[in-house]
C-alpha cells in the first residue's frame, strides 16, 4: 500500500474519554430541564458531538439508560444518608437522616420519581440494587439506634419509615401538602411529624 494512502476518517477508532458518563451527565440535564419525556440518547449524542450510534455501545436501550440514572440517584441518596450532620451537637441520627433524605428527594424531584418507576427501570440490575440496599441499611441503622434496647422486625420498621419519607417527598413535591381544605397554606414540617413517626416505628406491635 502506498505510504501516501490515508484511511478514511470514518474508519478511525472512536475516542471520547468516558462517553458513558458524558451521556449520563447530558441526559441528567435533560431530565432536570424537561422531565422524563425530554430524555433522548440521540439528542445527547448530538450535544456531545458523537454519532447517533455511539450511545448503543454503553446503553442497549432507553431502559438501560434510565436504570443507570436511577442508580446514580440511589447512590447520591445513600451518600446523603451517610454524610455528617451539619450540626455537630445533633445526636438524633434518625431525624438527621430523615431530613437529608427528604432534602435529596426535593432537590432532585424528577430523578427521585424515576427511582420509584419499576416499569421504566430494571430493579434487578446489580448497579442499582447495591446503592438502593445501602439506603435501606443506613435507614435501618438509624431506626435501630432510636430504639431502647433490642427490638424485633427492624426490617419492617425500616420499611414503614421509608414509606413515610417517600410519601412525604412525593406529596410535598406534587403540591398536595400545599393547601388545606379551606385553601390556605398547609405544608407540614418534617420535624413536627417525626415524633409521630418515631412513636409508631418504636412501638411494640400489638398482637
Amino acid at each position: 500500500m502506498p505510504a501516501s494512502y490515508a484511511q478514511p476518517a470514518a474508519s478511525a477508532p472512536y475516542h471520547h474519554g468516558d462517553l458513558r458518563m458524558e451521556l449520563l451527565r447530558v441526559c441528567r440535564e435533560q431530565l432536570r430541564s424537561g422531565g422524563l419525556n425530554a430524555i433522548s440518547l440521540r439528542k445527547a449524542a448530538q450535544v456531545i458531538g458523537v454519532s447517533h450510534a455511539s450511545p448503543a455501545r454503553h446503553f442497549a436501550d432507553k431502559r438501560a439508560l434510565l436504570t443507570a440514572l436511577a442508580a446514580q440517584g440511589f447512590a447520591e441518596a445513600a451518600q446523603a444518608l451517610h454524610s455528617t450532620h451539619p450540626d455537630p451537637d445533633c445526636r438524633d441520627d434518625l431525624q438527621a437522616m430523615c431530613e437529608r433524605y427528604v432534602a435529596f428527594g426535593l432537590r432532585e424531584p424528577d430523578l427521585y420519581a424515576l427511582m420509584a418507576q419499576p416499569k421504566l427501570i430494571d430493579l434487578s440490575d446489580p448497579a442499582l440494587a447495591g446503592p438502593r440496599n445501602a439506603c435501606f441499611l443506613a435507614l435501618m441503622a438509624a431506626v435501630a439506634g432510636s430504639l431502647d434496647g433490642a427490638a424485633d422486625d427492624l426490617e419492617g420498621r425500616t420499611v414503614a419509615l421509608w414509606s413515610f419519607l417517600h410519601g412525604f417527598v412525593m406529596l410535598t413535591e406534587s403540591g398536595v401538602f400545599g393547601h388545606d381544605h379551606a385553601g390556605t397554606a398547609a405544608t407540614p414540617c418534617l420535624a413536627a411529624l417525626l415524633p409521630h413517626v418515631r412513636s409508631g416505628i418504636c412501638r411494640t406491635p400489638s398482637r
